[in-house]
């Protein structure tokens, strides 16, 4: 399954609170994941989701499930 199409079937999953764990360190993640999300074009070329973003996406999702688990 795709990374928006999950998100899509699933908006309960805050996608601004997801950019900014899976970029901590970027200012603008909530931006960088709408844009890769709509496949935006931003400087010189089309935004896309690459497997690195699905592989973070997962840690973070997982991380979530291990927290609702202990809750």
């Amino acid at each position: 399954m795709d990374l928006k199409k999950f998100l899509e079937e699933n908006p309960i999953i805050n996608t601004a609170q997801l950019a900014k764990e899976m970029w901590p360190d970027n200012k603008s993640a909530r931006s960088k994941l709408t844009n890769k999300l709509n496949e935006n074009i931003v400087g010189t070329g089309r935004q896309r989701i690459t497997e690195k973003d699905i592989e973070e996406a997962k840690r973070v999702l997982d991380k979530l499930v291990e927290n609702i688990k202990k809750f």
